[in-house]
Formats: C-alpha cells, structure tokens, sequence
C-alpha cells in the first residue's frame, strides 16, 4: 500500500496550463511532481466520486438485492464468490491514490492558512475513509499513507469511527473560518459553498452515528444536516467526454453490456405495480420510482433521464438520507408519535417529486399521502397480515424500507442491512442471491496480504461481520 503513489494531480493539472506549472521544475508535462494546493483538489474529488461510485458500488448492490450479476465474474460475484484480488484495485485507489493525495492537500492548505479547503478535504478524507470501514471493518488510517510506516496498523473499526467524528468536528471549524484563497473554480460540488460543505458534514457525521447504533447522537447531528434537495452533495457527471460519464452508465452500456441486469430482484420487485411483492398501497403510488430505477422488470434505467444513466448525477450524501436519518433516529430515540412525523416530512418531500426525474412524473404516477397511527397498528396498512409487530416497530419496518429504496445503487443501502440484521422482525427481507449466509463485508485485498505484515490474522471471510455488527 506503501510503495505506489497514483497521481490524481494529473486530472486537474490538464485543465489548467500545463506548461506554467511545470516550467523550469520538470521536463516531462505528462509526469509531474508536484501541484499547487488549489489544483490538487478537483482530482480528490474525482477520486472519491470513483469510490463511491464505482465497483464497490456494484459489489454492494449484488448484494444487496438491488440488480443481479447476471454473465462472467458477475455472475460469481453475486453468488457471493470472491476472492481477495477482487478488491485489490479499489483498495489501491483508496489509499495510494486519494487518500495519499488527501494527506498531502492537508498540509499543503495549512502551509498557506486556508481553513476553509481544509475543511473540506476533511469531509472528503471522512467520506472516503468512512465507506472503508464500514465495508472492510479494522482498516489502516492512522498510519496509513504515511512513509515512516511501511507496514501501517490496522486501526479497531470503532477507534475510526471516533477518529471520524473528531475529524468531522474539525472540519466543520475550518469551514466557518473566515482564512482562505479562493476555491471555488476547482470545487466541482458545491463551488466554494460553505453551508453546502456544513450541512454535508453534518449529515455525514450522522450518517456514521447510525451505523454505530448511536441513535441519539444521530438524530442531534442530522438536525444540522442537509436540508434541501439542491444543498445535495453530488458526483457531477455530462456527456462532455468518456471521463465525464456516470460511472454505472459506463459499466452498463460501454464496458460491461449485460454483465448485470434486475431479474428476479427484490427491489425492483417491491416497486413494480404489477409484482405481487409490490409495496404500494391506498396512499403510496411507487410507479414512478420503479420506472426511474428500473426501466422493466428485468433491466436497470441508463437511459438519458434514468438513474444510471450518462449524464445523471450520482448521490454521495443527500436530503432524502437525512431525513430518513431523522425518522430512523427520532422513532428509536423518542417513540413512534415523533417518528411518525418524520417519516410523514419525507413522505411530503417525495410528494414534490423529490430525486425522480421529472420525465416520470406524469399524473397517476406517484403518491405519497401521509400516513396516520392507525396505519401501523395491527390490522393496519402497514401493519396487516400474520406478521403484525409493535406499532413503533411496524413505523421503523416502514423506514426502513424507504432507506432500501432511497439507496438503490449506493453503498449505504448494503450498510443498512447489515446494521439492522439481527433485528429480523423489521429488517428489509431480501432473499439470499445463494446458500445459507449473508455476506456481512468486503474482504481484505491480496495486495495488503502481500506487503503488509499487520494485516489481521486469521484473515475475515466474507461471512464474518465487522466488529460493529458482531
């Protein structure tokens, strides 16, 4: 993890003058050493999107019930057949590559007093680092990226989910600050917008509460959190170059064509009207939904106005989580009345027509009326059948199934399931894609096995739950 450094730098060097940057330093434009501060943070970004974005995406979704690997490896890995290599390129990307990059940008903006980009590279080194462990469990960070360990420790998963939350703290200081050069050119997110970047951390902040089961710190944090769907922090994508692409569109329709589709899958099967799993009811009309994720029954939307498709905008943290974040929160921290209301403020978002395309929102095409006490008692809509449960218990069976939803294609959706596994009564009830077992993490790449004499011994297999989720 040590020895390879990918320069990122690159990305954003390109896009300004080349020649300026290089002069009298470096002979070789396409190789260079070093980089302003200002210039290295685009390709941070671009870094992280890939991560986000990306593979592990993938992975998660397969996983996750949200599409299948359907030809290839694909097909494998949603059998949950994997094997160490698997995760080697995006570990490398993790760490060689942005979170390198991150340490580096760090001391850079402290050198010249710019409190506000280091605020934000702060939030990004916590959205990086933050999917990481949630994924890997123990994971290098606080040696990691770091020359004088060449073999860095394996920091315990709660020891940086506490190191996050103090970074986070920090970072939401710098960003109040009042000391910094300008940025905004090179901010592909928000353009030097700092309550965009607070409400982010904030909702990060909460986000990585939740995952902890620290429902009360969760919801304290979410109250400062996004609070508009235009505040959302996005992986920018436009039809430009191949670069520019949603990362899902590439995969689905240049790369990989076929390798993954949505047949049989529990997701599009609960959002499809016409599947007898369909989760509408007299006040909830999910046609819309489905029709932006899920083209058909059997295929994911790329086209040019679905969710994976060229030029769509990828979610990295968003409104909808936040409120969902809330409801969740205040429904375990304070009882079914206050979280009866949060979910009722979502319902109300999603009755704007909240992340949907507009092309979807044609009439008769969604609903989301709000829901009364008497919906979740036993006997009630969201509450009927053999299985009635608590009424409290019913309303968060209810949340959590909008969060599954909310997450189709992101990583927190396999986050949540593996959060709330134990809790059978009201988790999201996606059928095993094979055996007996759920896979409860990512697997540690051969590439850390080969050259890192800290890595855990015995090595997790994809079976065994991170500590959090012991």
């Amino acid at each position: 993890m040590k020895k390879i450094f990918i320069p990122f730098i690159i990305v954003t060097i390109v896009l300004t003058s080349c020649s300026k940057l290089v002069e009298g330093v470096n002979t070789d434009p396409n190789n260079p050493v070093d980089a302003d501060a200002n210039s290295m943070l685009t390709s941070i970004m671009v870094g992280n999107m890939n991560i986000q974005e990306g593979d592990l995406a993938r992975f998660a979704g397969m996983w996750s019930g949200h599409f299948r690997g359907f030809t290839q490896q694909y097909q494998s890995y949603h059998q949950y057949t994997v094997i160490a290599r698997n995760f080697d390129a995006a570990w490398q990307r993790i760490y060689s590559g942005a979170f390198k990059n991150i340490r580096i940008l760090k001391t850079k903006a402290a050198q010249v007093n710019n409190r506000r980009l280091l605020g934000v590279t702060q939030v990004l080194e916590a959205n990086l680092l933050g999917t990481a462990t949630a994924l890997w469990g123990d994971i290098p960070y606080s040696e990691a990226a770091d020359d004088r360990f060449p073999n860095p420790k394996f920091d315990p998963q709660t020891q940086v989910y506490t190191a996050l939350q103090t970074l986070l703290d920090s970072a939401i200081v710098n960003l109040n600050s009042t000391a910094f050069v300008d940025f905004s050119a090179q901010d592909i997110h928000f353009a030097g917008n700092m309550s965009r970047w607070i409400q982010t951390a904030n909702t990060l902040k909460a986000r990585y509460f939740l995952q902890v089961r620290d429902y009360p710190r969760a919801l304290a944090a979410a109250q400062n959190g996004i609070n508009a769907q235009a505040n959302n922090f996005m992986a920018p994508h436009f039809a430009t170059n191949r670069g520019a692409f949603n990362l899902y569109f590439q995969f689905l329709s240049l790369d990989r064509p076929n390798w993954i589709d949505a047949t049989g899958m529990y997701a599009s099967s609960i959002l499809n009207p016409t599947n007898t799993r369909y989760r509408g009811n007299a006040k909830t009309n999910d046609r819309a939904r489905w029709q932006y994720f899920y083209n058909s029954a059997n295929n994911l939307n790329f086209t040019v106005n679905g969710f994976f498709g060229q030029t769509t905008f990828f979610p990295l943290v968003s409104f909808a989580e936040n409120l969902l974040i809330l409801a969740e929160a205040d429904t375990r921290v304070n009882g079914f009345t206050a979280g009866l209301a949060r979910l009722n403020a979502y319902r109300t978002y999603m009755n704007t027509g909240a992340y949907i395309n507009t092309t979807y929102l044609t009439t008769g095409n969604w609903r989301f009326d709000a829901y009364v006490a008497a919906d979740f008692a036993p006997g009630g809509m969201e509450n009927a059948g053999t299985a009635t449960l608590p009424q409290d218990r019913a309303l968060l069976r209810e949340i959590l199934e909008e969060r599954y939803i909310s997450f189709i294609g992101q990583i927190e959706g396999y986050n949540d399931l593996r959060r709330v596994f134990k809790e059978t009564d009201i988790r999201v009830p996606v059928p095993l894609n094979f055996g007996t077992q759920f896979p409860q993490r990512f697997i540690y790449p051969q590439f850390e096995i080969d050259i890192n004499t800290a890595v855990p011994n015995p090595l997790p297999t994809i079976f065994d739950p991170t500590p959090i989720n012991r």
